[in-house]
């Protein structure tokens, strides 16, 4: 039965699943923290050479994506797993969605900080500082609101990161209002995260399920077909 896209149903949803695999997910989850940790301390810690912790730097970030991909491509395959079984290499990203999804973080965060840069070359003022807030609060929003939606596209789609972007647009565009309202549900999940700390081992996993969810949810509402996961979850 086709379904619109709705927030009450995609939380519901996102629930359920992380109710049914919750084993699954915790140890997902405690394994990558472990990781990220352990390099962090190994690089921040341990190495003292600037160099090497710049290469150290850019390796960070390339494990931390690949385990955030890895996170998305198992929630999809959590989704669809009434429909056939998957193994580990199932939730193994490809280079390209890696290369993707760095190129998209790279490309979005040296715009932002080329255009920061821009500002301080004006004269300081108000027109410097509404300026300042301005684009601070859209490169804010585009990788809070967006990102997460090319990211899907990266993985579920294999897209590049310029294809990513304007797929996440027209995905959003039409149910704008209501991904709006899941969007400050998850701020202030996130919120609340912050303030008891360990809830943060909790909020993260839940909040991504709940992007890939509703990124599904969007695609079934746009096609126009069946919704999958409502029928099946």
């Amino acid at each position: 039965m086709y379904h619109p896209f709705s927030v009450t149903e995609t939380v519901k949803i996102s629930w359920r699943i992380l109710k049914k695999n919750i084993s699954t997910i915790a140890v997902y989850s405690l394994l990558s923290i472990a990781i990220i940790i352990g390099l962090g301390f190994v690089l921040y810690d341990i190495v003292a050479d600037d160099i090497l912790k710049s290469i150290g730097g850019v390796f960070l970030l390339v494990c931390i994506s690949f385990l955030f991909l890895g996170f998305v491509k198992l929630i999809f395959q959590l989704i669809d797993e009434e429909f056939y079984d998957f193994e580990f290499k199932d939730i193994v990203p490809k280079v390209k969605m890696l290369l993707s999804y760095i190129v998209l973080l790279v490309m979005v965060s040296t715009i932002a900080v080329i255009m920061n840069s821009a500002i301080r070359v004006l004269n300081d003022g108000i027109l410097q500082s509404i300026l300042g807030i301005v684009i601070f609060l859209f490169f804010q929003f585009f990788f809070l609101f967006y990102f997460p939606i090319c990211a899907c596209f990266i993985v579920d789609d294999e897209s590049g990161p310029f294809e990513s972007v304007v797929q996440s647009f027209k995905l959003i565009k039409g149910n704008f209002f209501k991904y709006l309202l899941l969007f400050l549900f998850i701020e202030a999940m996130v919120f609340i995260g912050t303030i008891t700390r360990i809830g943060m081992v909790f909020v993260i996993p839940f909040v991504n399920i709940i992007l890939v969810v509703a990124y599904r949810k969007l695609i079934f509402s746009h096609l126009d077909i069946d919704d999958e996961i409502a029928e099946t979850i």
